[in-house]
């Protein structure tokens, strides 16, 4: 059979596929997504990544520089009543609501009306105060009368002119006149009590006891016991209320001063550790953007929560233009040490893979190198840099993400 060569053509392609298996497909065409025109790495830049102009153009760099961080735990929570700056009102005497004076939210001085209320009892202890001292001054004027007659009976019984009976009974006489006056002035000061239970100071009390009985009108106004805002109020017109001596329980207003607020949160376990009794804080609120409230942490509970694993603490807010209201959402920075200058980079520039942080840091001849970093606290969205970075280094800032998808390592 006579030997048959391959033609010209056929020898290209064997020449061609000798090639590829040999040196892999990059030996005939670009990296596909790779632009041809990319400039390879200098010599002993092992790592390296060489952007073309058109990919420089879409990258944007920032030099690395030093920024002060604290060390601080961020964390949320709401914004609650200060309980020892609140005050929760009591009504004083028993009976039908007929007026609400103060509303919730109202700011309310001290002695200022908070509600009216139909009080029976008070008009009845006001009567009793009034017989109470009519009783009284009754006793004692006849207290008076017995001293004068024991007086007399005991002179004429001197000067041989009266009985010593009759001067014996002056002195029984004188003695129940006696127990009656001291028992007149226990009831009085009795009564006189009730009013002061029922919310009445002595200079209301005087002012009854010289007030007839018919001038005494049912209508009886309760008044704020400290000056603040009305928190709550659970009473409603018409209600009928129980005093406190009644078994009233549940209180009809509640005063608070909101110049100091309480805002309550929980940490994570595993920064329990760090927390201190007296750290500063920095407390926002998204209703006032920007603006930064001056706290102290005031109280950390003995232990975890059984139901979220976290650790209950409180702080005290300075709050003297009532921008902070109850329940509102906040979210603060515990500073938990000294501050302390480090590297730092925006927040845009870390590439993060699972728990590892990465940084692209552009050289002075235009190559580009992925770095691992160790991070540490952020601050207005820029990042510690803790190990990986020094001061001046140049690292980029937008477009991390298609460097990841040319430089292979996304």
């Amino acid at each position: 059979m006579p030997l048959v060569f391959p033609s010209r053509a056929e020898w290209a392609i064997l020449a061609a596929a000798a090639l590829v298996f040999a040196f892999g497909a990059d030996a005939l065409w670009p990296a596909a997504g790779v632009s041809a025109d990319r400039q390879a790495p200098p010599p002993g830049a092992s790592g390296r990544f060489a952007p073309t102009q058109e990919e420089w153009a879409g990258l944007a760099t920032e030099r690395v520089e030093t920024r002060v961080f604290r060390p601080q735990e961020i964390a949320e929570g709401n914004i609650a009543i200060d309980d020892d700056l609140t005050t929760p009102v009591f009504s004083p005497y028993s009976g039908r609501v007929a007026q609400l004076i103060a509303k919730l939210g109202d700011k309310v001085e001290h002695g200022a009306p908070l509600f009216a209320v139909e009080a029976t009892e008070f008009v009845q202890a006001a009567n009793d105060l009034i017989a109470a001292v009519a009783a009284l001054k009754t006793a004692r004027a006849q207290l008076t009368q017995a001293e004068i007659n024991e007086k007399r009976a005991h002179e004429l019984y001197l000067a041989k002119g009266g009985a010593l009976k009759d001067w014996q009974q002056s002195q029984t006489d004188l003695a129940a006149a006696q127990n009656t006056a001291r028992s007149a002035e226990t009831a009085l000061a009795a009564v006189r009590n009730r009013l002061r239970i029922l919310g009445k100071g002595d200079r209301e009390i005087a002012a009854l006891e010289a007030q007839p009985t018919q001038k005494l009108e049912p209508l009886t106004i309760v008044t704020a016991p400290i000056a603040g805002i009305v928190t709550q109020r659970q009473v409603g017109l018409g209600q009928y209320i129980l005093s406190v001596t009644s078994g009233g329980s549940a209180p009809v207003y509640t005063i608070g001063d909101l110049s100091t607020v309480w805002l309550i949160a929980n940490i994570r376990e595993a920064d329990a550790a760090r927390m201190r009794v007296g750290q500063a804080v920095e407390v926002t609120v998204p209703a006032h953007p920007g603006r930064i409230f001056k706290a102290k942490l005031s109280w950390i509970a003995s232990g975890i929560d059984k139901d979220t694993r976290r650790l209950p603490v409180r702080a005290d807010v300075e709050n003297p233009d009532g921008a902070l209201k109850p329940m509102m959402f906040a979210s603060f920075k515990i500073i938990t040490g000294e501050a302390m200058a480090a590297p730092s980079v925006p927040q845009s520039a870390i590439v993060y893979e699972g728990d590892t942080a990465r940084v692209w840091v552009a050289h002075d001849d235009r190559t580009i190198e992925s770095r691992q970093v160790t991070t540490g606290q952020t601050s207005d969205n820029m990042v510690e840099i803790r190990e990986g970075l020094s001061p001046g280094e140049t690292v980029v800032t937008r477009g991390t993400l298609f460097i990841d998808r040319a430089g292979g390592t996304g």
